[in-house]
């Protein structure tokens, strides 16, 4: 039988919120055993917020979306026999994974010394807002605290408006879950010929200024400060999203090239006006954005946004439906290729996440186990894991160790 590319690695995770469980979620949808610990007294925030329909512990669709895949192990970290309890995992764990706002585990004795002590080649991951050095080390961070101290808000949004941040919530924190991943993965790698774990170290805000080569380049070579741009590209025209014919209606296009505007022009039909003098070439047509998306937009008006971005596709032209998320969970082409996984909560009912965004070829389809119930895995954690008694578990239990 075919296992999971990190099938035999075992991860205990601190994580909670979205950018750390976000990276816990894909080692475990790749093989990786991952043991979640919380607690009654300090569930993962997204048990408890965000959920406008649902009560209790287990109920949460958000929670579910960051989290299936993993084990649910509840330790009252408060006490320090839960902690003694934590080094005992520890010892048959490759990744400890952690996204605290300050040094908390240094505070538990599970800092990256205690734990190479426990075991020499552990790798410990800390995602932090601002990282576990400098001035700002100890300061608490959401998703959209980093996006503005990176850059990214101030260059978002339209010309002349007000800083802007990205989608609605949560953009940083995909994107320092990717890299998180990769960072883990890498360090697996390293383990594996040097015989040596690694601490990582990821910024949340270094992520984020990381995705902004050309303007910090821009600006330190030419010495030109980036603007927002709202839809617009500093070279291509058009490029744009434009109303469609429909109730709230889009269509995104991009022209790279004289070529790909040639194609466009021929798409739509060769109106009289593709044939002005301030549309023939990428440097006219960038100059005169203004006018010429009038004219794009007076083109898609009369065509739905599925129907405008095929046309265009089909002569060359790269465009696309901008679609809202009840259009994108149905849209035939992410269904064929499988991206979103139905999974059944007995709580919730079923429901309908995010897979994996890469296939590989020569592997099963991945980990979608629906998320853990609060504690559901105590019993295999320190009775399969560990071998305590069961004596022992009913007292850590009526001690609120395990809690």
């Amino acid at each position: 039988m075919q296992k999971l590319p990190l099938d035999g690695i075992r991860v205990l995770d601190f994580t909670a919120v979205w950018a750390g469980p976000h990276v816990t979620q894909w080692l475990g949808v790749m093989g990786a055993e991952i043991i979640k610990i919380e607690s009654t007294l300090r569930p993962d925030l997204t048990r408890t917020a965000f959920r406008p329909s649902a009560t209790g512990l287990n109920l949460s669709a958000e929670f579910a979306g960051l989290n299936y895949g993993k084990k649910s192990c509840t330790l009252n970290m408060t006490n320090p026999r839960a902690r003694e309890l934590v080094k005992e995992v520890v010892r048959v764990c490759d990744v400890v994974t952690e996204n605290f706002g300050g040094p908390v585990m240094d505070r538990w004795g599970l800092g990256y010394s205690d734990l190479k002590r426990i075991r020499p080649d552990i790798i410990l991951y800390s995602g932090s807002g601002f990282g576990r050095t400098g001035p700002y080390k100890e300061f608490p961070a959401f998703a959209g605290i980093v996006e503005a101290f990176g850059g990214l808000v101030a260059l978002n949004g339209y010309p002349d408006g007000d800083p802007s941040p990205m989608a609605t919530r949560g953009y940083a924190d995909m994107l320092a879950a990717q890299h998180g991943t990769f960072a883990i993965l890498a360090a697996l790698h390293h383990r594996r010929k040097a015989g040596e774990g690694q601490h990582i170290d990821l910024s949340m805000s270094e992520v984020v200024a990381a995705f902004l080569p050309r303007a910090i380049m821009d600006y330190t070579m030419n010495g030109r400060a980036g603007r927002p741009e709202g839809n617009r590209d500093s070279a291509m025209a058009p490029h744009g999203c434009y109303r469609c014919n429909g109730d709230d209606q889009w269509v995104t296009i991009a022209v790279s090239t004289d070529e790909e505007w040639q194609a466009f022009c021929n798409a739509i039909g060769n109106p009289q006006w593709t044939k002005d003098e301030r549309f023939q070439d990428g440097l006219s047509r960038k100059r005169n954005s203004d006018v010429l998306d009038i004219m794009v937009q007076e083109w898609t008006k009369s065509h739905s946004h599925y129907e405008a971005a095929t046309l265009l596709q089909q002569a060359g032209v790269m465009a696309s439906p901008s679609l809202k998320v009840e259009e994108g969970v149905q849209d035939p082409h992410l269904v064929e290729r499988g991206f979103f996984k139905e999974i059944d909560h007995p709580g919730i009912g079923k429901l309908r996440l995010a897979g994996l965004p890469w296939r590989l070829s020569n592997t099963p389809p991945g980990n979608y186990v629906r998320c853990p119930s609060l504690g559901e895995h105590n019993e295999y954690v320190f009775k399969e894991l560990l071998g305590v008694p069961d004596e022992e578990i009913a007292r850590l239990q009526a001690e609120e160790v395990i809690y």
